[in-house]
């Protein structure tokens, strides 16, 4: 595919039109009325759509293409111009990769468990943590309101993880000292919807280490050796 600058969306869906034509019946995903050749992702565009080695665009230029994959889905990171992908191979096999520029340095992507994955990376100087999920082929963004998600830890029913939501001041005895103020979330395997503890849990350090003790309880140990033991049922 040509580099660089594409005249509008026009260009593109004839662009798609005669790619498939030269295709043939070689072309891994035979088109059908429903194909719309270019699929938005506010406010990047996809094209071809579902079609091996497309390419991501921004203002109809061109930031990302792949080889010897198919991305299906891209959901924007933070700052414009940088994002996470799901794309399939040949296969049919999904991996979750990231776009971002050589500035950033280089983002750290760990698979929790199957479809659960935590990305750490740095943009335009600040640290961002995400905790990912595949569902269908699509990203979803478990707490997609904080850059702090962090510490998943997968167990029998699903993936718990916290994030920073405070800071807090204890004045006891006279002396002023800084804490963290910590929420958790849960992702059961067995439902889509993300479930959060209203409780706020106070910790020295900004982390916490969880365990699941079986597949209806957590122990949560603090910095300071206090241990406390969770359900499941209390997240809601």
């Amino acid at each position: 595919m040509r580099r660089g600058r594409i005249a509008g969306i026009g260009l593109l869906l004839l662009g798609c039109v005669l790619w498939s034509a030269a295709a043939g019946a070689a072309e891994q995903f035979p088109s059908s009325p429903n194909h719309r050749g270019v699929a938005p992702f506010d406010p990047y565009l996809v094209f071809p759509e579902n079609r091996p080695g497309n390419g991501v665009y921004l203002d109809n230029t061109l930031l990302f293409e792949t080889k010897e994959q198919t991305i299906v889905e891209v959901l924007p990171l933070p700052v414009v111009g940088r994002f996470a992908y799901f794309a399939l191979d040949a296969q049919g096999n999904g991996t979750l990769n990231v776009f971002v520029r050589p500035k950033d340095g280089k983002p750290r992507i760990t698979e929790v468990t199957q479809h659960f994955y935590q990305l750490v990376v740095a943009l335009d100087g600040v640290v961002y943590k995400k905790i990912y999920r595949i569902i269908d082929h699509n990203i979803l963004d478990l707490l997609p309101s904080s850059k702090t998600a962090d510490g998943p830890v997968a167990g029998p029913a699903g993936v718990v993880f916290y994030h920073v939501a405070t800071t807090v001041r204890d004045e006891a005895a006279g002396q002023a000292k800084r804490g963290f103020g910590l929420k958790l979330h849960l992702a059961l395997f067995q439902d889509e919807r993300t479930r959060h503890l209203d409780a706020l849990i106070t910790n020295d350090l900004p982390e916490l280490k969880i365990v699941w003790l079986d597949d209806s309880h957590l122990r949560i140990t603090h910095a300071d050796g206090r241990i406390e033991e969770l359900s499941v049922s209390q997240f809601q």
